[in-house]
Formats: structure tokens, C-alpha cells, sequence
């Protein structure tokens, strides 16, 4: 039974030699990991609300309406709006974008900050079920 990898021969020296097939080899370059030289993975920036974010942004008091969230970072409220029936959820949430636990982190720009705060004093007082 023959090796998965395909001879070849080196034609300077007239030697075999092995080559990887194409389904082993990493895809996109030579190795297995990122060079150093490479910009970073990031994920794909969110640009747009969805459907649920919208539906909260309408229900909001006037005063109340994330202009500076939604325009600088739509991808949090989305997120917002997934965990909003959910005291828990929502509390831990906003607490992890208004507390760093990793350390090293820029933080939001002051009108954000404000805006998660008042939402989260709303929500507190208006959204959650007595007791909860």
C-alpha cells in the first residue's frame, strides 16, 4: 500500500521526492499558522440593526434612543435587543461592556457610556417584573 503523499523526482539529483496532496495541505500559504506580518482576524463588523434591535429602538421613551450606540457600535445593540426580555442576561451583558475584567481596553466614548447607563437604570425600573 502506497504513501497518501505523491512521489516526484528531484530532476538535479534524480531523487525522489514526496510532495503533500493538495487536500493535506493548509489552505492559503505554505504554513499552518499566521505570520507575523499578516493584520489581524477580526471578525466582520455588524453595520446594521436587525429587526429586534429596531423593535427596541421603537419602544424606547424619546429620550431614551442610543443615537451614539447605534451610530458607532449597531452590533451591541443588536445584542441589546436579544437579551432584553432576560433581566440576567441583560444586567451581565451591560456590565461586561461597562466593566473591564480583561484589562487594556479603550472603553466607550462618554455619550455611550451615558446612553448604556440611563438604558440600564430604564430597564431596571420599567422592564423588569417586580421583585425579579
Amino acid at each position: 500500500m502506497r504513501n497518501a503523499a505523491a512521489e516526484t523526482r528531484d530532476t538535479s539529483r534524480n531523487l525522489p521526492v514526496k510532495s503533500t496532496p493538495a487536500l493535506l495541505r493548509p489552505a492559503g500559504g505554505a504554513g499552518y499558522g499566521r505570520r507575523r506580518s499578516d493584520p489581524p482576524r477580526t471578525a466582520p463588523q455588524v453595520r446594521t440593526l436587525n429587526e429586534h434591535a429596531v423593535a427596541l429602538l421603537q419602544i424606547l421613551p424619546p429620550h431614551i434612543r442610543l443615537v451614539a450606540l447605534r451610530g458607532g457600535f449597531p452590533r451591541i445593540v443588536n445584542q441589546l435587543a436579544a437579551v432584553w426580555d432576560i433581566p440576567k442576561a441583560f444586567d451581565d451583558y451591560v456590565d461586561s461592556l461597562l466593566i473591564d475584567k480583561r484589562g487594556k481596553r479603550q472603553g466607550f466614548p462618554f455619550p455611550v457610556v451615558a446612553e448604556l447607563t440611563e438604558l440600564r437604570t430604564y430597564h431596571q425600573r420599567h422592564v423588569r417584573p417586580r421583585g425579579a
